[in-house]
């Protein structure tokens, strides 16, 4: 991998085993999904959404889960609760998303200066975080010093229902079950990352 030499924040392939050894290297890396995608001409702007934990964030919080038994007000009691206020380590794609948020924070600069100019990144983060886990993932960002423009905390809503509104150029998540084919018009890329994608 050559990913340090050139200076690259982001390896993309359609070839899994090439992913996964990035993965395996620490890299940040992610498996193209097929999709159809009809793309406007005429829209200017570069949306890119992400889910949180595994992507964005490791996935301590879902290893808790996980130690929990899967008892959900266990972990939201001694894993989100009683940790509010300590950030979560990064994820694989933790440096690409802040090396985005400095261009829109560049972008922000110029807009303030230059009411006529159009913004154009817009990030998301679409995750099934809710109260009480909102708060963590929240302080998460604000130690990073980093701004979205979008935050969908979602609990039990589908994450499909959102995206096909917020239609992102490209959305990042660490479960494929997210990533289903009735979402074919939005480009798809899987992170196989974390605790969801060890093999047995």
């Amino acid at each position: 991998m050559y990913m340090d030499a050139f200076n690259v924040s982001l390896f993309l392939s359609t070839n899994k085993a090439d992913v996964d050894e990035a993965i395996a290297m620490n890299l940040p890396a992610g498996e193209i999904i097929e999709s159809e995608v009809d793309d406007d001409p005429n829209d200017r702007q570069l949306r890119v959404a992400f889910d949180f934990d595994s992507v964005l964030a490791d996935d301590t919080s879902e290893r808790s889960f996980k130690a929990a038994g899967e008892q959900l007000e266990i972990y939201l009691s001694e894993e989100e609760e009683e940790k509010k206020d300590e950030p979560l380590p990064p994820g694989p794609l933790q440096n690409f998303f802040v090396q985005l948020a400095a261009i829109q924070a560049q972008e922000r600069q110029r807009q303030r200066e230059d009411q006529t100019y159009s913004r154009i990144i817009e990030t998301s983060i679409v995750t099934a975080r809710n109260a009480p886990a909102d708060q963590r993932a929240i302080y998460t960002l604000l130690e990073w010093g980093v701004d979205v423009d979008n935050m969908f905390l979602l609990g039990g809503i589908d994450k499909s229902s959102i995206l096909k509104v917020l239609k992102p150029h490209v959305y990042f998540d660490d479960q494929l079950k997210h990533l289903d084919s009735s979402l074919k018009n939005i480009p798809m890329v899987h992170i196989p990352f974390g605790i969801r994608n060890l093999k047995d």
